[in-house]
């Protein structure tokens, strides 16, 4: 073979340049997948290297054995480069009846050693001589007796295959055991130790070795092996460190392999290879059977303890539900209330609305109203007395000017409309006739928002029984907060509201959730407070890391003592008077939904001055 022939690489791995230099017999060829034919044909390829790895992608598995059976690749030679830790009897004897390979090159060869193997491996025109046909007769004859005894042993028991290996070796030690390799030991003799390297392959005789395993401060035992047995073998075979320890319970008669001597025994007859790989091979099948016996079963036990636990939870669940259904007229009660003071409201103001002496103008600024008091923002306090100040000269006084405000009347929009229309009435009669068109508005959409929380009353419950699952949404929680407040508004009376809202991003989270925590924490507030006092809502977005929204709500009743404030979020815990219902269990459910949502919810109070409720939600909920 001349330098018009090819030596190709099959590897995903940088290889020696030593294979690429001027004087090599060979022109070089690396890829990382097996060539098709006319590739192979266009470089005249007369010797592949190719790693196992490669050999594990069942396409190159599949390409290189179609490529070996063809007649015109019948001179074409193979070389198996394994990349990984040394390869056991069971890889050796695949590889070997898959693809006939003529040489494998061990794990952690130099560059140099490989070299020279691909040397001596490269095909010459040279004529054989008779001996070494003769030799690659006897080998081939050896390689079938080999192929062919490997399957000789499968009818045999365990205990009749472990017998003939035990016989074979002490046949082989017979006049050859200087190293006293064949021993007895007394009980409590250590095999292996856990955690420690292993250079030998126990064959146990006769007697008992008992498998031990650390556990924290308890040693479990796993197995006790018999005669028959092998121990230490997966150490032995991969060199890792002892997964156990293997301990005589009794009297035992072992024989000790280590590496050296397990290579001459299988040298010292053809017979023995096959016999010890299937033993090898059931041992580890034995393992392995045993450990997925041992994982199923545990399987099966969690998936009952699963159960069990999903019942209990179930039941405190059906529990938990009995009580809020028991206190749903409660939660009812506020919108409700919110929908009947609405519609009575309407009724009231339907004649001014229906019959009035307003322009043409005048009524589709008032019909403009209604449809913006759908959609209008919640205003803070401070911000309805600046923008009243502001509007003082457009309005003609500041109390027109703060009814003017309230109903959006100052937008850069319907500001515009309002002074072309305002010449007919003097400015507070107007505004009057046009605050009914958005009190119309905002009552219909309260009582949109109250249909729904009521609505959401009963899906609320549907979900918490666990039939209806709702998947996160984004909101404005500033609108849920103003909703709420529309909810309590019968309540509020005779208490200062102040409501700071801050600008806060749109929030991915369960809003109907969380309205029913600003419900209860508004509630419990005004409860708290008796008939009047001074109730402040407020939001914030934090810039920080992580970023987070801040939401408090703050009230200025009684506060609450440092020994309550421990409890005040313990189930069926209350504090409050017969004539405010309560079944301990709204800061509870307030807790678990700020918790659903990644938050946490913070309770400070000063006797006789506050009580403040801070909910931190992230922004980040991954």
């Amino acid at each position: 073979m001349t330098q018009h022939h090819s030596l190709l690489i099959i590897s995903q791995q940088p290889w020696s340049t030593t294979l690429d230099q001027a004087d090599a017999p060979w022109r070089y060829w690396c890829c990382e997948d097996v060539p098709d034919n006319s590739q192979l044909q266009l470089h005249h390829v007369a010797l592949i290297v190719i790693d196992t790895e490669r050999l594990s992608q069942p396409k190159n598995a599949l390409a290189l054995q179609a490529l070996l059976q063809q007649p015109v690749y019948e001179n074409l030679k193979l070389v198996l480069h394994h990349t990984q830790q040394m390869p056991n009897a069971e890889q050796v004897f695949h590889w070997i009846n898959q693809f006939s390979p003529d040489a494998i090159i061990p794990p952690n060869s130099s560059n140099s050693e490989i070299t020279q193997l691909i040397r001596n491996k490269w095909p010459i025109h040279q004529q054989q001589t008779a001996q070494q046909r003769w030799l690659e007769k006897q080998l081939a004859a050896q390689v079938a007796q080999i192929r062919a005894n490997f399957f000789d042993y499968t009818a045999l028991s365990d205990q009749q295959l472990s017998d003939k290996v035990i016989s074979a070796l002490y046949g082989f030690f017979q006049d050859n055991d200087e190293d006293h390799l064949c021993r007895t030991y007394s009980a409590n003799h250590v095999l292996t130790q856990e955690g420690k390297a292993n250079r030998f392959l126990w064959f146990i005789a006769k007697g008992e070795v008992v498998l031990k395993k650390q556990q924290g401060q308890h040693i479990l035992e796993v197995a006790r092996m018999q005669a028959g047995s092998l121990v230490g073998g997966m150490s032995f075979v991969t060199g890792e460190l002892g997964f156990t320890s293997a301990v005589t319970t009794q009297r035992t008669d072992v024989i000790k392999l280590d590496r050296a001597t397990f290579a001459k025994v299988l040298d010292s007859s053809s017979q023995l290879l096959p016999l010890f790989t299937n033993l090898l091979l059931r041992h580890f099948n034995r393992r392995l059977q045993k450990s997925i016996h041992t994982k199923l079963t545990l399987q099966s036990t969690l998936n009952s303890l699963d159960s069990a636990h999903e019942q209990l939870i179930e039941k405190e669940k059906m529990a938990v539900l009995g009580q809020l259904i028991s206190g749903i007229a409660h939660e009812l009660n506020n919108p409700v209330a919110a929908i009947i003071r609405g519609s009575d409201t309407i009724a009231k103001q339907l004649p001014t609305v229906l019959y009035n002496e307003l322009t043409h103008p005048q009524q589709q600024l008032g019909h403009e109203l209604l449809k913006a008091a759908f959609t209008l923002k919640p205003m803070s306090t401070s911000e309805i007395r600046q923008r009243s100040k502001n509007s003082t000269e457009l309005f003609g006084d500041a109390i027109t000017a703060r009814k003017a405000v309230t109903i959006g009347l100052d937008g850069p929009s319907l500001r515009q409309q309002y002074l072309e229309c305002s010449d007919t009435l003097d400015n507070s009669q107007l505004i009057a006739t046009l605050a009914s068109y958005h009190q119309i508005g905002n009552f219909l959409r309260n009582i949109q928002v109250c249909a729904s929380r009521i609505a959401e009353l009963v899906k609320g419950l549907k979900h918490y029984a666990g039939r209806d699952p709702e998947q996160p949404v984004l909101a404005d929680l500033n609108e849920g907060i103003a909703e709420t407040l529309v909810i309590l508004e019968n309540r509020l009376r005779g208490f200062e509201v102040e409501c700071s809202y801050g600008l806060l991003p749109v929030y991915r989270c369960h809003p109907i959730a969380l309205q029913q925590v600003w419900t209860n924490l508004i509630a419990n507030a005004l409860d708290a407070m008796g008939t009047h006092g001074k109730l402040s809502v407020s939001s914030q977005y934090i810039e920080a890391s992580p970023r987070y929204i801040s939401i408090c709500i703050e009230d200025n009743g009684p506060g609450i003592k440092p020994e309550i404030i421990e409890k005040i979020f313990q189930l069926n815990f209350t504090t409050k008077r017969e004539s405010n219902f309560g079944l301990g269990i709204g800061l509870t459910v307030c807790q678990q939904i700020v918790a659903q949502h990644l938050g946490r919810i913070e309770v400070e109070s000063e006797l006789g001055q506050f009580t403040r409720f801070i909910i931190t939600l992230p922004l980040n909920q991954t």
